[in-house]
């Protein structure tokens, strides 16, 4: 798939938001998990633990991969031209999963921001009506 769009982030621009990076560096498989359950919908926990269990024997790139494959589709993105999809897994990990999250992070906020660009609809109780607030909320 060749991808009609750029990425809105580079695989390289870990210090542009602090949170992705160090949870990236830190908790690897976490952000992990947590970036597929934005991407495919699988459980977090699940992904985390897949990812922890393949890294011991050096093969947590390949779900990774699958699921940046994943993304692409999604967002309908070009690859990496130097070095495509398989070697981003599987030299530059973290930098790729801080790239997903940052990417993710992004698409949610442009996404959010044509949502809310409606009118703003305020409903008022009809007059003689009673206001009963939860008991959350008695003295």
């Amino acid at each position: 798939m060749s991808g009609a769009n750029d990425w809105n982030e580079s695989l390289f621009g870990c210090f542009d938001d602090w949170g992705s990076c160090c949870y990236g560096t830190w908790c690897t498989p976490c952000l992990f998990g947590s970036n597929a359950e934005k991407i495919s919908d699988h459980h977090c926990v699940g992904m985390c633990c897949l990812y922890s269990i393949l890294a011991s024997c050096y093969l947590c790139w390949l779900p990774h991969w699958f699921e940046r494959d994943q993304l692409r589709k999604n967002y309908d993105l070009r690859p990496n031209p130097a070095c495509g999809d398989a070697l981003t897994t599987i030299c530059c990990s973290a930098c790729a999963l801080c790239q997903e999250a940052r990417e993710l992070k992004s698409r949610a906020r442009s996404r959010d921001i044509y949502r809310t660009n409606g009118p703003t609809v305020v409903t008022q109780p009809a007059p003689g009506s009673r206001v009963v607030f939860p008991d959350v909320f008695r003295a």
